[in-house]
This record gives C-alpha cells, structure tokens and sequence, in this order.
C-alpha cells in the first residue's frame, strides 16, 4: 500500500454526550488526511491547509501568503479562471479561504456527493496553478484595494495595526497578514510562483473533511487525486524572535472621528498552549468563568451595576510562536478611562487574590459539556475542531476532549489568570471619539495655537481686495 493507515474510529452519540473521534492517515508522499464523520450531514466540508503563513514570508514582501491565497483561484490548465467559482456556484455550494500568520486555508462546503470534484480541485491547484502577468497584475490591484478596504478606510483598524507592531517589534506578527502597501506593490509574478513552489507540496498539507463519510470512502478517492503528487524539500522557518520587553508598557493613544465610545485593549504575553491539550482547556475555561456570558460577575458588575462599560470581554490568540491575551473595554457614555480601567484591575487583582467565583466556573464548564452534547447536532462544532486542529491541537486530543473539560479544576484555571499577569502588559491601547482624548501637552498647545489664530483673525482689520491689475504686478 501507498499509504500508511492511522486511526480506525467510530462514532457514537445520545441524547447526553457525542464521542468525536477523528479517523487519521497519511499518504505515502506525506499529505495528511483527518476526517470527521457525522452521518446526519447532508452536505460535505473539505479544508486543504498549507503549513506557511505571513510569519515566514520574506522580510521584504510580507503578505506574499495571502496574495498566493489569491491566486489560488485564478485558474490551472483544468480549470481556468472563473471556472472554479462556476462550478461550486451551479452545484450550490460555497468557498472560501483565508491566510493567518501561521498557515493558508482553503475551504469548500457543498452537498455530499460532490466530496470527490472538491478534491480533484484542490489536488489539481496544489501543483499545477498557472496564470498569467496580466492576471497576477489585476489581482495585484484588488490586494491593494482589500487593503484599503480592511485597514486604511477603517479607522479602528488602522490603530490595531499600529498597536501589533508594538506587540511585536522584531517577530513577524507584528504585521499584519496582508501587510503594508509597499510590500503588496514589491510583489512581482515570479516572486509569487517560488513562494507557490516553495511551500505548496503534499508533505506540506493536510486536507479535513468533516461530512457523512468515513475514511474507508474518503481514502481511496484522497489516494487517487493526490497519491501521485510527488513530495518535496521544504525549506526551513527562520522567524527572528521578540526580545525581552524588560517589563515596557507600551500607551497608545488614537482620536477617531468615526467612534462613538471609548473603546480599550489591554495585552499580555503570554505562552502558547494549544500543542498542550491539558493546559489549553485550563486557559479556555479561565476565560469562559470570566467572560462566558453576561452572568458572569465581571460583566455583572462593570456593564449591569455600576454601568461602566456596555462591554468587557478577554480573548486569548495562539500560534506556533507566543501570542497574547487581550482584556477588551467598550466603556459607557461619557465614562472616565481612569476609573473604569481602574474598576477592570481591582476586580482582577481580588479574582487573582481570592479565586475564581465558583458559580461563574460550574456555568462555563456546563456550557462546554452542553455544547460538546450537542456535537453530532450539525457541522459546526465539528469544523471549529477542525480550525482547532490546523492552529495546532493533537490530534489525538480530540477524542478525549469532553474528558479534558471535566478534569479541568478551578484552581487549575485560576492558575491561567495567574499566568496571564506573570509579566505587565505589553500595551494599552485606548481609541477615543473625537474631543474626548485627555488634554495632553501636544494636544493643549495645538489647541492654543489655533484659539490664538482665530483670534488675531477676528481683531485683524478687513483686508482690500486686490484688483487684477495690482496682482499682476505682484
């Protein structure tokens, strides 16, 4: 055989828990095939995920990832461009892709008897993608646009990509995926075709498919579109790691015209943990006690007692290299940042001090079991398994993890929270609607400056005109 077989499972569900257990194998050239089978599914979900993202393109073209991500629909001998679209179109289907710092994912959701047309796709583009100048240089445009559209017209935006710089100063997440303007125009056709040939191999994917199929169906037809698809030397990940920060808190500040309300973003580093079952389910269940819903005590008392804010979430991004952990404000009208941030840390300096408010955990635990129960109800928690797995869960992990979220214990996620405020943040960043940034010195004195000159404006005396005759001699 071609093929190495993994994990022969099964599946089986009731009315009070669902046993996902992923069926695993790889091809002989080193493509990864994982499938998860839910045989209510009327319809098929195939993501092909390359292991290459933003954080190891060149220096010198950042987002080069993405704009392949592009050009991954414009077309191969088989299927010229616009055909790929067309067809998923007639048969009712949907695609999309997307390009993170860490890997590119391609996906296709369509009913189930078109799993083995996805596939020739996806096989077919892996190694045979061909488009011309012309092409490359319109798609070229519609990046730069993207751009525009995402970040330059988008105030908010703008400033988050101001503040991932400062979170990461040397480390390539420190720009975003689609990186800066200069860098989408440096791309260049051949540029763009070695990065494809460099990075798009069998040994360097893995393709998911959750739908109603096991892997005895899906590993013939995963064998006959890319079992003859030869492997390749990939190169190495040279990323240039953050230095130590020594403790700097970078403040960052933006008047914004089109806000409402102030909104504040609080970053710490913090570890990755994804490739570690036990602690990931610790951290995540950290932040469902204290920010699972609007019953939880920090939302209790910041939005619906004392009304400080209209909302207060946390939200903890992984990768293969350290990521952080975000505490997010939109504050109340008229709301002062002074006290509602400091509202925010005493809360979690008496969380940090006394532990996590048991009701708050039993709810977010029940809500994980109920979500996990309910499993096999449809495709969605199974695809979110999926994203799990591309950004770096075990595989294996999968099976036991109803177990992970009932071993879990409060001192155990109190321990995250612990964690999270090893170090001080790496940044503040505070938007504010116009006229309600604080009167700092450079702001004062432009102030001063303009009161000055309408002033002198108003006590000047009226000008003459000028006649054309005198202008002329001037």
């Amino acid at each position: 055989m071609k093929y190495i077989f993994a994990l022969c499972a099964y599946f089986c569900f009731s009315t009070l828990s669902a046993e996902i257990v992923p069926q695993t194998a790889t091809l002989a050239n080193g493509i990864k095939i994982i499938v998860f089978k839910n045989p209510i599914l009327p319809s098929v979900t195939v993501w092909t995920h390359y292991d290459v993202g933003t954080a190891d393109d060149p220096v010198d073209l950042v987002g080069l990832s993405h704009m392949l991500e592009h050009m991954m629909f414009k077309g191969t001998p088989t299927y010229p461009e616009g055909s790929i679209d067309k067809i998923i179109n007639k048969i009712g289907g949907e695609l999309n892709a997307f390009t993170n710092f860490d890997f590119t994912v391609y996906t296709f959701s369509v009913p189930a008897q078109y799993l083995e047309l996805i596939l020739s796709i996806e096989a077919d583009r892996m190694v045979n993608l061909n488009f011309s100048e012309q092409i490359f240089l319109t798609e070229q445009k519609v990046v730069l646009e993207e751009r525009q559209m995402r970040i330059g017209n988008h105030p908010l935006r703008t400033a988050a990509e101001v503040c991932r710089r400062v979170q990461f100063i040397a480390h390539p997440y420190g720009i975003h995926p689609i990186g800066y303007e200069g860098h989408i125009k440096a791309y260049t056709h051949d540029v763009l075709m070695n990065h494809y040939k460099k990075w798009y191999a069998p040994n360097n994917a893995t393709v998911i498919v959750v739908g109603p199929y096991d892997l005895s169906y899906v590993l013939p037809l995963c064998e006959a579109k890319f079992g003859k698809l030869a492997q390749q030397d990939l190169p190495s990940r040279e990323r240039l790691m953050e230095p130590n920060r020594e403790g700097l808190t970078t403040t960052v500040e933006q008047e914004n015209p089109r806000s409402e309300n102030i909104y504040i973003e609080i970053s710490y580093r913090v570890p990755t943990l994804i490739k570690k079952p036990e602690e990931f389910q610790k951290m995540q269940m950290m932040i469902s006690t204290l920010f699972g819903s609007d019953s939880r005590l920090i939302y209790k008392k910041m939005v619906k007692e004392k009304r400080l804010a209209l909302d207060v979430s946390g939200n903890y991004s992984c990768g293969k290299d350290d990521m952080d952990f975000t505490f997010s404000l939109q504050l109340a009208p008229n709301m002062s940042v002074d006290v509602a941030e400091a509202f925010l840390f005493e809360q979690l300096q008496l969380i940090l001090q006394n532990g996590l408010n048991e009701n708050d955990f039993k709810a977010a635990k029940q809500d994980k079991l109920n979500a996990f129960a309910f499993a096999m109800d449809g495709e969605g928690f199974l695809v979110a398994m999926a994203e799990q797995i591309v950004e770096g869960l075990p595989i294996e992990a999968i099976s036991k993890y109803e177990q992970l979220i009932k071993d879990v214990t409060i001192e155990q996620a109190h321990e995250m929270l612990a964690l999270v405020f090893a170090n001080r943040p790496v940044l503040i960043a505070r938007n504010y609607p116009m006229r309600k940034m604080p009167a700092r010195n450079y702001l004062r004195i432009g102030q001063e400056i303009e009161l000055k000159n309408d002033k002198l404006e108003k006590n000047s005396p009226p000008k003459k005109k000028t006649t054309e005759k005198s202008a002329a001699a001037l």
